[in-house]
């Protein structure tokens, strides 16, 4: 069950992220005539959203449910922090920007988490059954 739900929330995120595009076109004329920074800023989000919806597909396609009880815990708590993750840098994409700073501390704040999710993936998909 849960590398459906990996699987249908990519679905849902890559849907996001062609939305925020049409987002960027009609709010922001696809960024014509943004000062530099802030276009680099809003591309990244952009990107980010794509990749952490990827992400969760390609976890959802090759999930592995470990049958190790503390394990299957800690595969949980690896899932559950990419969703806070994947929740965070969409939030970011429409909160941080446009800025006059280039720091994004929710955007910054869902790398660190999905690198830590992703981790804990990849260290419990070690464990034989």
């Amino acid at each position: 069950m849960l590398g459906k739900i990996h699987f249908y929330l990519g679905i849902s995120i890559v849907i996001i992220f062609i939305l925020t595009g049409q987002y960027m076109h009609h709010n922001y004329d696809h960024l014509k005539g943004m000062e530099q920074m802030n276009r680099a800023l809003f591309r990244a989000g952009h990107l980010y959203i794509l990749l952490f919806g990827l992400i969760h597909i390609a976890l959802g396609s090759y999930f592995r449910r470990i049958k190790n009880v503390i394990f299957r815990k800690i595969q949980w708590l690896g899932s559950v922090i990419l969703f806070i993750a994947s929740f965070l840098v969409i939030y970011g994409f429409f909160t941080e920007l446009p800025t006059e700073h280039i720091e994004r501390p929710l955007t910054r704040m869902s790398l660190y988490l999905v690198l830590l999710g992703i981790s804990i993936h990849g260290l419990v998909s070690l464990k034989k059954d």
